[in-house]
């Protein structure tokens, strides 16, 4: 993705909102409709969302990076407004995940795809922290509560046994760990996916 406008400042991130689904995306929630239809119960539909901090690191660059480092200095020298964003984000992805869910799909899966870019603490404050805020959410939600919720942080195995406590129904696996010390790690709290290889 790529962001006329990247959010860099305190102006930036204040005039940010929580986006109405059904308004603004609507073409999201429209499409959601047309797909669970178009499925007639033959498969499952997933809906998804990048998470808070992976949001973050393309809103706050401008762009896709190796490294993010735009959002690694936002959040060393500006903590309290790369929470301020995050917290804004969080809410904005439970927002859309609801309504992903109003509109017809039938599991929900948030991928934290650069949250293996982050140290332990700052992975814990500044990813997971936001993970567990948007499953709050939706498990605390009368019409989410049931709706299967998947987290996939990609190359965070090292967090396993944290995103498992976060109260989520299944974890996605990347490919650098094998299922089964997966499991070992996590026990019978939450199911598991993935692990292959893309390329």
């Amino acid at each position: 993705p790529k962001f006329r406008n990247p959010v860099r400042s305190e102006a930036d991130v204040a005039r940010l909102g929580v986006p109405d689904p059904e308004g603004e995306l609507r073409y999201v929630m429209d499409a959601v409709r047309t797909i669970r239809a178009a499925l007639n119960g033959r498969v499952p539909l997933i809906g998804f969302s990048g998470s808070p901090w992976t949001l973050a690191c393309y809103m706050v660059e401008g762009e896709g990076s190796s490294n993010f480092a735009r959002p690694k200095a936002m959040l060393w020298n500006e903590p309290a407004l790369m929470h301020r964003l995050l917290d804004t984000v969080a809410r904005s992805v439970a927002s859309y995940l609801t309504a992903q869910a109003a509109a017809g799909a039938q599991a929900l899966m948030v991928f934290d795809t650069w949250g293996g870019l982050l140290a332990p603490t700052q992975f814990r404050e500044f990813s997971l922290r936001y993970l567990a805020q948007i499953v709050a959410a939706l498990k605390s939600d009368a019409a989410t509560r049931d709706v299967p919720l998947i987290l996939f942080s990609k190359g965070a195995t090292g967090h396993l046994e944290a995103l498992a406590d976060t109260g989520c129904d299944a974890l996605g696996v990347d490919w650098t760990i094998a299922l089964g010390d997966a499991r070992a790690r996590v026990g019978a709290k939450v199911a598991l996916q993935g692990n292959l290889d893309p390329a």
